[in-house]
């Protein structure tokens, strides 16, 4: 069982409870690949850039660069850590910086919701330049940070990610925490990834289509690649429902 300090249980369930009573929360699924969206599903309607990039959004890569990618992951989604701890770096190398691919990340909480929330809401405070490093972070230790909360010890675990964030005190981090705007920009990813239909996490989309091939770097590469040098806009078929 996850444990926390006295002061952190109180601030992450502040933040995981204030984002319950606007939307449910994913939970995991353990039969699956992936973390499983179980939550009740909103009244169809059409969310604006739910699957395109919004102003908001949090993107690396090119503002030219013929591919968008999205994602929705959760730092609390062992298989989301998988992917950015063996993948991401290779993405990164092979089409982000080269300008072939743009990419968007939008967070999607799963259990535990206390550490997700504390994790997201952390990443959001951080100045914008920051966001990626913060995702990167939690999800190359999230063993160890599971490890910590399981001790008792999260609190020290959070205090590191908060520095990382340029929360300096508890104070800062109170106040992160009970940031309404932030907690909202989460909220819309939510509601995004609702009309979006998704199942799980990670779940992809390349240019407005879902993605339901292989996830790994080489085969993602290969694909957008191919994408680019023929000026496709939408993905192959059997790549996308």
């Amino acid at each position: 069982m996850i444990k926390f300090t006295a002061g952190l249980l109180a601030l992450s369930l502040f933040a995981s409870t204030a984002f319950a009573q606007t939307t449910p929360m994913p939970k995991a699924d353990a039969h699956s690949e992936h973390e499983h969206s179980q939550q009740t599903k909103m009244p169809a309607k059409d969310v604006p850039f739910a699957l395109s990039e919004a102003p908001e959004d949090h993107v690396v890569g090119s503002d030219t660069a013929p591919i968008t990618m999205i994602v929705w992951a959760s730092v609390t989604c062992p298989h989301c850590s998988d992917w950015f701890t063996n993948e991401w770096p290779s993405i990164k190398k092979e089409l982000i910086e080269p300008g072939k691919m743009r990419f968007v990340f939008r967070p999607l909480p799963t259990a535990p919701a206390q550490l997700a929330m504390v994790g997201f809401m952390m990443a959001e405070c951080a100045p914008s330049d920051d966001y990626f490093k913060l995702i990167e972070y939690q999800m190359e230790n999230q063993k160890m940070i599971f490890e910590a909360a399981e001790k008792g010890e999260a609190r020290a675990e959070y205090d590191k990610i908060g520095k990382l964030a340029g929360l300096k005190s508890e104070e800062d981090i109170n106040a992160c925490l009970a940031n309404k705007e932030k907690l909202a920009h989460i909220h819309l990813s939510n509601e995004r990834a609702n009309s979006a239909e998704l199942q799980g996490v990670p779940a992809f989309y390349i240019n407005g289509d879902v993605y339901e091939g292989k996830q790994d770097a080489e085969t993602l590469t290969k694909l957008i690649l191919d994408m680019s040098e023929k000026g496709l806009s939408v993905l192959p078929k059997g790549q996308q429902k």
